[in-house]
């Protein structure tokens, strides 16, 4: 029989969870794509010049808006140095570079705004300047209320052909925050624009996780009483129950193929890893152990999982088979060690670990060798997620005296906070979307 005083401390421990942050996680023979860190990441200098319009006036304003928005997005991409062209003549501009010799690859992006009846068109130009050709050219029409989405795509194509990936400009970050009086599941993009509430349920939701098309949100919600795993599109509408098994259903995770839902349930007693379809069914339990076992965090090959558990005595990272075999403990360093998040590589684990009374973000290489301090700002820093290329992590910090949604690089370096207003916590980076 799980006794009253078991529930409520496992419910304490995963509530807890939600606080916490991932560890790395190895396997005996772990399969890792290794990322090309090379001087290319700033060896490529960017000039933004000022976006034109054509046309009828009044449309300053939207090229306005293009030419920061993209500026930003390359800016925050980390791959280039980026700057403004001098007003004025451009093809002046260009000509100064004629005998220069350039000591890395100089590229100009510039745009124009027109309109279309009643939607708004961006042309948008990358060019070499050194080899005086055009490199690209692009053209966007939308309503006024997807602006930034365009700006946004328009940035992910400059990063695609100057670097052979797709930015990430053009994705989304789903949290939970209370600044409707509930903890609500929101989404925004990914610098912090946009947020918007997608649930309704006026109660408690948690844990959010994206499909990995990026077009719905798993989750935990209270509105039935009882810890139940629902789904949401990432716009909104009515959500569906996925499990609702008498006790937890939580910390839910979308396997990469999409396919399968790895979770946590109380069912039986004790908390447990399980997986099941994405439609409920065929669920399957892959832990069987006295301890607390959630979390999970699938590998990007769908191969492996990540999990924490306290069957050593405190919370650690353990990594086993999908399938529930060969499981090992990660994490030895730090007492207290939860929340393992799976880069997208599958080079490291992002976690939190508890440093004397506070937790900090860290993250360990898939052997679980030589753990890296990301962060040491005052307050509470966790819930790390990975980017969908790997170079930057969100995260819930308390640093400003209330927990908020933060971005940083991959190092721990250059942070930027996200929101301001309420209580936000447990953030889920979407995978980029194909969305056109």
């Amino acid at each position: 029989m799980f006794s009253s005083a078991k529930i409520v401390l496992v419910t304490l421990w995963l509530m807890a969870l939600w606080l916490f942050v991932p560890v790395a996680i190895g396997s005996e023979q772990p399969e890792v794509r290794l990322e090309i860190r090379t001087s290319q990441s700033i060896s490529i200098r960017i000039y933004v010049a000022r976006f034109g319009t054509l046309g009828a006036g009044g449309l300053g304003k939207y090229a306005a808006e293009c030419e920061k928005i993209v500026g930003s997005d390359l800016q925050l991409s980390g791959f280039f140095e980026v700057l403004q062209a001098p007003a004025g003549d451009l093809n002046a501009f260009l000509d100064s570079f004629k005998n220069k010799v350039a000591s890395r690859e100089e590229v100009l992006v510039e745009g124009r705004v027109s309109a279309e009846g009643d939607k708004i068109v961006l042309e948008g130009r990358l060019y070499d300047i050194a080899g005086r050709k055009t490199i690209m050219n692009k053209r966007y029409k939308f309503s006024e209320p997807a602006l930034r989405r365009a700006a946004h795509r328009f940035s992910d194509e400059i990063v695609l052909q100057l670097t052979g990936e797709k930015g990430i400009a053009s994705t989304s970050i789903a949290f939970i925050s209370n600044v409707s009086g509930a903890k609500e599941v929101r989404v925004m993009d990914y610098d912090g624009y946009g947020n918007k509430q997608v649930t309704m349920e006026r109660s408690i939701c948690l844990s959010p996780h994206w499909s990995p098309d990026g077009q719905r949100i798993v989750y935990t919600g209270y509105s039935s009483g009882n810890p139940d795993l629902h789904v949401v599109g990432r716009y909104g509408g009515k959500p569906y129950t996925l499990s609702a098994y008498r006790g937890l259903n939580s910390s839910p995770a979308w396997s990469p193929d999409g396919k399968k839902i790895a979770l946590t349930l109380t069912k039986d007693g004790n908390a447990e890893i399980y997986v099941m379809n994405t439609d409920g069914s065929g669920l399957r339990r892959l832990t069987s152990h006295p301890a607390i076992d959630s979390s999970p965090s699938w590998s990007p090959s769908g191969r492996q999982m990540a999990f924490t558990s306290d069957r050593s005595g405190s919370p650690q990272v353990y990594v086993m088979e999908a399938d529930g075999s060969n499981v090992r403990r990660l994490t030895f360093a730090g007492a207290y060690n939860d929340s393992p998040a799976w880069s997208p590589k599958g080079d490291r684990i992002a976690y939190a670990s508890r440093i004397g009374n506070n937790f900090e973000v860290f993250v360990v290489d898939i052997a679980g060798a030589s753990p890296v301090q990301l962060t040491s700002a005052k307050g509470n820093n966790e819930n790390p997620n990975w980017s969908p290329d790997g170079r930057q992590l969100v995260l819930s910090s308390s640093r400003g005296g209330k927990r908020d949604i933060y971005v940083m690089n991959a190092d721990g370096s250059n942070v930027r906070r996200l929101t301001t207003q309420g209580d936000n916590f447990n953030p889920s980076w979407s995978p980029r979307t194909g969305e056109e």
